[in-house]
C-alpha cells in the first residue's frame, strides 16, 4: 500500500468517526456511501478534500438544532460522487451522486418521512444531480484550487453550487 492510500483510508475513518459521533447513524450512513463511491472513482486526499466541507453542515446542524440541514449535507457528498466520478465517465459520475442520494432516501424512508416531502427532496435532488453531472461533462478541467493536488476549480464550483442549491430547496 503506497502512502497516498493510507492517507485516504486514515482520512476515511477520521471523516466517518467524527460524522458517527457528531451526527449519529444517519449521517454516517450517508457518509459511507460518499465514501465507498471515491474509494471506486478516485481515492486519495483530494476528494477527502472536497468532501470536507459537507462537515461545515454537519457542524451548522448541531449549533442550530437544525436536523433539515442533513438535507445539504448529502447533496454536498452526492456532488463530491459526481465530480470525483466524472474522471471515469458521465455514466461513472451519474451512479456516483445517485448511490449518495440513494442512501440519504433510504435513510429518509427509515425516519417515515411524508411522501409529500419525499417528493420534494427527490425533485430537488434530481435537479442538483442533473446539475452537477452536466456542470462536470461542460466544465474545463483546470489545475489544483487551494494548492490541493487533483482538485479542479470547476469541481469545487460545482460542489459548492449543488450544495447551496440544496439549502435553497429547504425553502420550498
Amino acid at each position: 500500500m503506497n502512502l497516498s492510500a493510507a492517507a485516504f483510508i486514515a482520512g476515511e475513518v477520521a471523516f466517518l468517526a467524527a460524522v458517527q459521533v457528531f451526527g449519529g447513524p444517519a449521517w454516517t450512513v450517508v457518509a459511507m456511501a460518499a465514501l465507498i463511491t471515491l474509494s471506486f472513482a478516485g481515492p486519495g486526499l483530494a476528494s477527502l478534500a472536497l468532501a470536507a466541507p459537507s462537515l461545515g453542515w454537519l457542524a451548522a446542524s448541531l449549533a442550530t438544532g437544525n436536523r433539515e440541514l442533513f438535507f445539504p449535507y448529502a447533496m454536498t457528498l452526492a456532488a463530491v460522487g459526481v465530480c470525483r466520478g466524472g474522471d471515469r465517465g458521465t455514466i461513472w459520475s451519474l451512479m456516483a451522486g445517485a448511490g449518495v442520494a440513494a442512501a440519504f432516501f433510504a435513510v429518509r424512508i427509515g425516519q417515515q418521512a411524508t411522501a409529500q416531502v419525499l417528493a420534494v427532496e427527490i425533485a430537488v435532488a434530481v435537479a442538483i444531480l442533473a446539475g452537477a453531472v452536466l456542470g462536470r461533462t461542460r466544465a474545463p478541467r483546470q489545475p489544483a484550487v487551494g494548492g490541493i493536488s487533483g482538485v479542479a476549480l470547476a469541481d469545487a464550483v460545482i460542489v459548492v453550487a449543488a450544495s447551496l442549491a440544496a439549502y435553497a430547496g429547504l425553502a420550498l
